[in-house]
């Protein structure tokens, strides 16, 4: 019997921005490699390195009043980009700005989840498929 597919970078795409429009981290689940890594923005080790840590930070940041309004998404070979718009009254809240995530698929699945506080770089990045990488 021959497999399906796995869903591409547009499939990708819509069914983040339905997670995130539903606030459902169970949706979220389906498309999260098993070792995912989500790195912050500007880098460092807060970031999460497994799907159960990537869910477990959206559930508690969702507990927290925040949710993300996507404003742009952008879809490549192997990337797809969300610019989010963060709503609450908690850090890392800020209507006034978008962030850029870059989300890496292999195989119909999120691997890698990058943050930028910058539009050009993100995309960049996406295109090039370095995310989380400096060269």
């Amino acid at each position: 019997m021959p497999s399906s597919p796995r869903p591409g970078p547009s499939a990708v795409a819509a069914h983040l921005r339905e997670a995130l429009r539903r606030v459902d981290c169970r949706l979220l689940a389906e498309v999260l490699h098993p070792n995912v890594h989500w790195s912050p923005p500007g880098g460092g080790d807060t970031g999460c390195h497994a799907r159960s840590h990537v869910l477990s930070r959206c559930s508690r940041l969702h507990t927290l009043g925040l949710r993300a309004e996507v404003e742009e998404t952008f879809t490549y070979p192997a990337a797809v980009v969300l610019g989010l718009r963060i709503h609450g009254t908690v850090p890392p809240a800020d209507p006034d700005s978008v962030a850029y995530h870059v989300f890496d698929v292999t195989g119909g699945l999120v691997t890698r989840i990058t943050s930028y506080t910058d539009r050009a770089q993100a995309l960049d990045v996406a295109v090039a498929g370095t995310a989380g990488w400096s060269g």
